[in-house]
């Protein structure tokens, strides 16, 4: 039985769907729009009645755009990303399983499925274009994003090695709880954030290059 779905979204409508085998892996993949029903519907109804295919490595088959897509997966385990996703989480979930298998008495339905993951689907992009909005509203936001940026890029000295411990607790969590902003209509709010998320992963990559490897060495 697959894993779940994971759904990402980009600024301008596209979506990606991927049948997750595990989080790594896939037994298929489409592209849809946000308001297109009938083709995610008839996306899951593939998904659904096809035998499922060898899973497959994720991460080389997912068209460049979508790898600064705002991602939510539809999963038992995901419960964070489901409640961002669909105010009736539990029904989604109950839903998946039908289709799939994992209900007794009940596989193999995919109807349930296909028209709540297409009607979600339509909700969660526009109140997350309406969250980001409402956060850059009036421009006050975008210029704090700015600033933690800079202060992002000024660690750099052997001294600062530990900064992703402190990052994680304080811009790292307000990244986890932004994610939106990557369907922001304003282009640099989402460069900001993607610029944001680089550093972070920069930070931690030179904090385990000390933590795990012993190697001390300024960053840049």
């Amino acid at each position: 039985m697959p894993m779940g779905i994971a759904i990402t979204m980009l600024h301008d409508g596209r979506v990606l769907l991927e049948l997750l085998a595990d989080r790594s892996s896939v037994f298929s993949s489409a592209e849809t729009r946000v308001d297109d029903h009938d083709r995610t519907s008839a996306i899951v109804r593939e998904w659904v009645t096809a035998p499922l295919a060898v899973p497959d490595r994720r991460g080389p088959h997912r068209p460049s755009p979508y790898r600064d897509g705002y991602t939510l997966v539809v999963s038992p385990g995901s419960t964070r990303d489901l409640a961002a996703f669909s105010t009736y989480g539990n029904s989604l979930l109950v839903d998946f399983a039908r289709a799939f298998g994992a209900a007794p008495g009940a596989a193999g339905d995919p109807e349930p499925l296909a028209r709540a993951l297409s009607r979600d689907l339509a909700i969660s992009f526009r109140r997350a274009q309406e969250k980001a909005a409402w956060r850059l509203a009036q421009g006050a936001y975008l210029p704090v994003l700015v600033g933690y940026l800079d202060e992002l890029r000024a660690m750099t000295s052997i001294e600062e090695q530990y900064a992703y411990e402190t990052t994680t607790a304080g811009v790292g969590g307000i990244l986890d709880d932004e994610r939106y902003l990557l369907v922001a209509e304003d282009a640099r709010a989402r460069q900001v954030y993607l610029d944001l998320l680089a550093e972070r992963s920069s930070l931690y990559n030179w904090y385990m290059d000390l933590a795990k490897g012993g190697l001390v060495r300024p960053r840049r």
